[in-house]
């Protein structure tokens, strides 16, 4: 099976999330842990031979998906407070969701959960995946 370019990605932006988190860099850090979730997303739609669709709205990605593996069950509420961070991280905060502004260490440390969550649920969907390749 060919790699997978969106899990490779995925797998970066994760880890450069856990850096960013651990020099208390949070708003970058939050960032980065939704780019992991939604090229994680996007590589299982990739997966199925389906072109990604260009947004960054991880409930609409995670609707995709869920089409093609019911067995992928993700909390819609945590994946809209990805959308809140990663709009929050790309622009000043009085454009962003987040109605407390910048996203705080609990902020960010939430996001890292998440992130890690459905790196493992997608694991456990996919059976094959390798600490390599997702």
């Amino acid at each position: 099976m060919n790699r997978n370019p969106w899990f490779d990605y995925a797998r970066e932006d994760l880890q450069a999330a856990e850096v960013l988190y651990n020099q208390g860099i949070y708003r970058l850090a939050s960032f980065h842990a939704q780019q992991s979730v939604e090229k994680l997303l996007k590589g299982l739609l990739w997966n199925q031979k389906v072109n990604p669709p260009k947004t960054h709205d991880l409930v609409f990605l995670y609707q995709r998906v869920r089409r093609r593996y019911q067995s992928l069950s993700l909390d819609k509420e945590e994946l809209e407070f990805l959308n809140g961070l990663y709009i929050e991280s790309r622009y000043p905060a009085d454009l962003g969701l987040l109605p407390e502004g910048e996203p705080t260490a609990a902020d960010a440390r939430r996001a890292l959960a998440i992130a890690r969550e459905v790196l493992g649920r997608v694991r456990e969907v996919l059976g094959h995946v390798s600490s390599d390749s997702g």
